[in-house]
């Protein structure tokens, strides 16, 4: 069977604690040196002061009884120090579960559960739905701390616990050693990934997958020093895609123009949306944003079309795509600076191997034609929590992950993804479950049946979600049931990313199999009719 490699050679592969690694430092980087930075406050986090801080997080955690195998959830937007209150657990051997900070408070009980987390991290402006959300599960007030340096409503600031700044380093709490069985059987984090299910699944990244995958994405770093590359954090930290060194806490079109010109950014990681931002949005014109070399967009495809625009625009520009998936670790392909390739998502990174599958016939395709994605390497998931069926659908038992993603290959082994096997929709990079929403909408009293699909918004660059359905007509509410009432009866039950923003259409029923499974490429004939040929005379 063809098994795709990557062109670069395989990295040693680091069996050790994740913060350990974090902290080994193979750029040589000084204590002094600014790992972190706001964008806004301009608050500066040095390479020794991280190092230091996350040990004093840990020791302060330790000191409220938390220990390994504890789960801390992070709910919060982008914050400096956000990474400091990730690795204070995984020292310990802990876990870290981080949360979607749009997320309502029932979405947070439903991770606060599945993740089993016993101590919660949160922003001041999301207080009142973390505590919602706290009490629905049985999470002491005690146990929730804040971002930030103040007090609000008798929670105190995560940095409450944090031992003096003088504290010798003896006293600080020890990392955990990990050898090579406990750095691959030892969570480190916990991301919660939407399924066809409609909940949301816990992918569990050990210390090795969290470790590992950085190592696979630097093998095609880009031509910029490290300590010269001064990259901008906009997309979510919850999101494995979202850390960098400059840190805007939200995003804003005016606040990420401004700060690519304050800081000097080389470095961009994108959504295709913050592409199509920069290729149309007459905002660009008013800020100087020359100081970008290089631009990585990933959670969600560019059109050929999209990334053609951007290198017309800025034609000194160096642009990529890449290609994963959180429970890759996440990224398994990622394409080169120096050798663009409009669509392809790249080549294979180093220490994984690639197949791609006809799903139909389970067999290895030829070069140029299309099938699935299969992964295996050391940066495959441990599993997803409490899912052990989840997980044996996903990785086989020779250790290939099928990602449902559709691909093709081209003769110098760059991929293509085009399509895929999931019925995932990806807003913005967000993913969002079809079989959640037609959850939320069958317990309207006037809808009787749904179905949701995502549709394109060129206008966007990115998938929005349109549901399909039945009223109940046999009633005088189900009779009087508009478009915008279903849309706000969503909107009021779930985070802000899975809003109907392709509307709603009405129809009769809902096409089905015979065992029941809803035939959505009917619906979409509905959104985009088969033409029908015209006999010429």
């Amino acid at each position: 069977m063809p098994v795709y490699r990557s062109p670069f050679p395989d990295r040693a592969v680091p069996y050790m604690n994740a913060y350990s690694f974090a902290a080994s430092n193979p750029n040589n980087t000084s204590d002094s040196y600014p790992v972190l930075v706001d964008a806004l406050t301009k608050k500066a986090i040095t390479f020794g002061d991280w190092k230091r801080d996350t040990r004093r997080w840990a020791t302060g955690l330790q000191s409220i009884g938390f220990g390994p195998n504890d789960v801390l959830a992070l709910f919060s937007f982008n914050q400096v120090d956000y990474s400091i209150t990730m690795f204070g657990p995984i020292l310990l051997g802990g876990i870290t579960t981080t949360v979607n900070s749009a997320y309502t408070a029932d979405e947070l009980a439903y991770q606060l559960t599945d993740s089993g987390a016993s101590v919660l991290v949160t922003h001041p402006e999301l207080l009142s739905v973390a505590i919602t959300g706290a009490r629905k599960v049985g999470l002491p007030a005690e146990k929730i701390f804040l971002y930030g340096d103040q007090a609000v409503d008798g929670f105190r600031p995560y940095s409450s616990l944090l031992p003096p700044i003088s504290t010798p380093e003896s006293q600080l709490a020890k990392v955990v050693v990990m050898d090579h069985r406990t750095a691959k059987e030892t969570t480190a984090l916990i991301c919660y990934s939407s399924g066809t299910t409609g909940r949301s699944k816990g992918v569990e990244l050990s210390h090795l997958n969290f470790s590992v995958n950085a190592l696979q994405v630097s093998a095609v770093d880009g031509p910029i020093h490290p300590h010269e590359n001064v990259t901008l954090s906009v997309l979510p930290m919850y999101h494995l895609y979202g850390i960098q060194n400059i840190v805007l806490q939200k995003f804003t079109p005016e606040d990420f123009l401004q700060t690519i010109q304050e800081h000097n950014i080389k470095s961009l990681n994108l959504v295709p949306p913050q592409v199509l931002l920069l290729v149309k949005s007459p905002l660009v014109e008013k800020y100087d944003i020359s100081s970008v070399r290089q631009i990585t967009a990933g959670a969600a495809p560019c059109s050929k079309e999209l990334i053609e625009a951007l290198v017309t625009k800025f034609p000194s520009l160096a642009f990529r795509q890449a290609y994963g998936m959180s429970e890759l670790s996440p990224a398994t392909h990622i394409g080169s600076f120096d050798k663009m390739v409009h669509g392809a998502v790249g080549y294979v990174l180093p220490n994984q191997e690639v197949r791609v599958v006809d799903p139909e016939t389970g067999k290895d395709v030829a070069q140029g034609e299309r099938g699935e994605i299969w992964v295996r390497g050391p940066n495959v998931m441990k599993g997803y929590r409490n899912n052990e069926h989840a997980t044996r659908e996903m990785i086989d038992s020779e250790g290939w992950l099928h990602t449902g993603d559709i691909a093709l290959v081209d003769a110098n082994e760059n991929f293509y993804v085009v399509d895929r096997l999931k019925e995932l929709i990806k807003y913005k990079g967000f993913q969002v479950a079809p079989a959640e929403l037609e959850a939320i909408l069958l317990t309207h009293p006037e809808i009787l049946d749904a179905a949701v699909i995502g549709v394109e918004n060129k206008e966007q660059a990115t998938e929005v979600p349109l549901a399909f359905v039945v009223k109940n007509t046999q009633s005088v509410g189900g009779r009087k049931l508009s478009e915008a009432d279903v849309v706000e009866f969503v909107a009021s039950n779930v985070a802000g990313h899975k809003r109907l923003r392709g509307g709603v259409q009405f129809i009769d029923a809902i096409p089905k199999s015979a065992a029941g499974k809803i035939l959505r490429r009917n619906l979409r004939v509905l959104v985009h009719p088969v033409p029908v040929p015209q006999a010429k005379l």
